[in-house]
Order: C-alpha cells, then structure tokens, then sequence
C-alpha cells in the first residue's frame, strides 16, 4: 500500500488533487477557521467540546482525525473517528492569547494537515489589582483644600470593560475624595490635627464589566502632621489667692501654668507680668511660672491695701527660646491679708480739763479722746484712771 503525507493549501486541498500513481483522492477539511480563526472563551470548562473538525473525502474512504504537536496535545484532544474537539487544560488568555494548532485528517491512502489560529476570548475574571501597596502618606494639617496628596494605582488584565477600572472611597470620606478615573486623592476639607491625627481609608477599584464586575479593596492610612496654628492656654483658671502682709520675700505665692494647645510637639512657655506689680512686688520665673513675693508687704500701705490685680503673659517659645508670637494673657488677682502689727494711737500725747468743784457726778467733761488703730482688728479701749 502507498501512504503519503501531503501538506494542505491553507488547510484545503482540491477534490482534483490524487496521490501519485494513483487513483485515491486526499480528505480536505472545509472548517471556516482554517482560513480564518477559532475563538475559545478562557473560561470553557475543561472536557468541552470546543468544535468539530469536518473533512471531506470524494473517495468515501473512512476519515481519521487528529492534533499535532506536544503543546496542542496538551491543550487538546480530538476523538479521532468524529473530529470531536475538546479541551483538556484550562486557559488563561492573560497567560496566553492564542495558540497555533495543527489538525490531522487521514484516510488510509495519506494525511493531510492544516493549521488553525485559535484565539483565547477573554472573560472578565481578573479583579483589579493595586501597585505598590502599602499605601501611606503624611501631611501637615494646614494642607490647603483641593491639594492632591497621593495617587493609587491598579490594573486588570481583562480587555475591554472588564479591563477599565474606576475608584471610589468605602465608605465615602468626609475628608478625602478619589478621582474616580486617575486614582487622585484630594483634600475637601480643612484639617486639624488638635481634632483627628489619623485617617484610615478604603479605596475601592472596581472593573466595569457590565455582567460581573469585580472589585478589590485597598487601605489607605493618612497622617495628619501637627503645624504651630494655636495660641496657649492658662490651666487652673481662675487665679486669684490671698498673701499675709507678713509673708517674707521669697514667699511662692501661686504656679501660673499655660500650654500650648499644638499636640504634636509642643513648645514651652515663657512667662512675664504686663502690668499691676506695683513697686515689682512680685517676681515671675520666666520658665517655670513661679509667682513669688520680691519685697515686704504692708497692708497699712496705700499702695497695697486694696490689694493687687496682675495682668500676665503666655509666649510661646521657639526652638531657640527666643519668643514666639503665639500668646495668652489673663489677670490674677491677689489680696493681702491683715496681721495686727500696729499699736492702737491717741491724738494727743496728753490732755488737761478744767472740772468745777461743784461738778456732779456724771457731769461731761468738756474732753474729746480718740483712738485709732491701722490695723483691720477690733480694739477695746481700757481707761485706767491712775491718781484717780
């Protein structure tokens, strides 16, 4: 018997077309993919049919089909006696786009090949996947509004719809918005870091496939650095006290305290008296707020009796110690408090009367005596009537 394998032209051969010497037609295959290709969705099931080889023969002699090449071997299987196509691996178009087959078609004179492109179709079973996580990002609190300050980025390999992705925050930020199309974060709303100092976002990207569209969640974290934009604050208000007259200078009348109300570093406080320390009774530590007595107090003192109302300061201090223009003023008001350090006084050293001699008892003399005492106590006046 003569056997021969001949090559197809584009996968046909001419009924005309005999082997040599003799009368014995070649089987052609009349599949359109041969001249054109053969789509196959990635998702086909392992074990599915995919298509049916068709051969003609003019001779009627029984046809034999067939795959060619170990890596279609591989993909596919073709039941010989039908031409019956069907898949044995899955695909994966993103892995690989198409494969070039060759099928067999033989009767039992020759084999004749033909080769098909067969396109993998894509189906949207990739969900978007973000780049270069994890996301994180810093800014100071006075970022002004409409300020971009990060951008996320994801991909999907699916083609068309299923490749295009859009984002969108989960839940919406009050904060925060995400152009939905380049993935932009923006600032909408002012910040302050004295209220939150962190934000922790969800970003979505969704695919837009109309049938099943996919989706992945990303986190994004937002630092909110603190910037010097308040001023300080005096603790422990109202300050106001009491000081005895007879407190020795040196005496700690009060601790001033104030703050400064920027919570992310701080700085110190730099206390002074603007006004109301009559005569610089009263000494301020610039650093540590101590409010002492600097000379004598006397409550009899016209300048000290009613007591004294101090205006004081908060600055607060740059990394250098030098002054800052963030401050804070408030009053402390201080009373002094008598002691009985004065003796009572007459207004005069001495008196003299004139007393008839026919004065009656209980008869006025014709004498004014009075007694004075500096200090806030009561006195009672003792007459001792000596030679009496």
């Amino acid at each position: 018997i003569y056997t021969k394998k001949a090559k197809a032209c584009r996968g046909k051969w001419l009924p005309s077309q005999l082997l040599p010497g003799w009368g014995n037609r070649l089987p052609y295959f009349i599949n359109y993919f041969f001249d054109t290709y053969l789509l196959i969705n990635e998702d086909t099931p392992v074990g599915s049919s995919v298509t049916q080889l068709l051969a003609r023969d003019l001779d009627n002699d029984p046809l034999v089909f067939g795959v060619v090449g170990e890596e279609a071997s591989r993909f596919f299987a073709v039941e010989s006696m039908t031409g019956v196509v069907w898949l044995r691996q899955p695909l994966d178009r993103e892995t690989k786009s198409e494969f070039t087959v060759e099928f067999s078609v033989s009767d039992s004179q020759g084999v004749i090949k033909g080769t098909v492109n067969i396109q993998v179709g894509d189906v949207n079973d990739n969900a978007p996947r973000f780049h270069n996580q994890p996301y994180s990002v810093r800014i100071p609190e006075n970022t002004p509004v409409g300020t971009p300050i990060f951008i996320v980025n994801a991909t999907d390999p699916d083609q068309g719809a299923g490749g295009s992705v859009l984002y969108s925050f989960q839940p919406p930020s009050n904060f925060f918005a995400i152009d939905s199309g380049r993935g932009i974060v923006s600032v909408i709303r002012e910040l302050d870091y004295e209220v939150t100092q962190a934000y922790q976002l969800q970003v979505n990207a969704t695919d837009q496939d109309k049938n099943k569209p996919l989706s992945t969640l990303a986190n994004l974290a937002i630092t909110i650095t603190d910037v010097q934009d308040m001023d300080p604050i005096f603790i422990n208000l109202p300050y106001s006290t009491n000081i005895y007259e007879n407190s020795p200078p040196g005496t700690t009348v009060r601790m001033i305290t104030a703050i400064d109300q920027d919570k992310g570093r701080p700085r110190g406080i730099g206390y002074t008296i603007v006004s109301g320390n009559t005569n610089s009774i009263f000494a301020l530590d610039y650093i540590s707020g101590a409010l002492t007595l600097n000379g004598p107090l006397d409550r009899e003192n016209p300048f000290y009796s009613a007591g004294f109302i101090l205006t004081v300061k908060g600055t607060e201090l740059n990394d250098d110690r030098t002054p800052s223009n963030a401050t804070v003023t408030t009053t402390f008001n201080i009373l002094v408090i008598d002691i009985n350090d004065n003796a009572p006084e007459f207004n005069s050293s001495e008196y003299s009367v004139a007393i008839p001699e026919l004065a009656q008892v209980g008869f006025a003399l014709p004498l004014f005596i009075q007694v004075q005492d500096k200090d806030e106590v009561r006195y009672l006046l003792l007459w001792d009537c000596m030679g009496c």
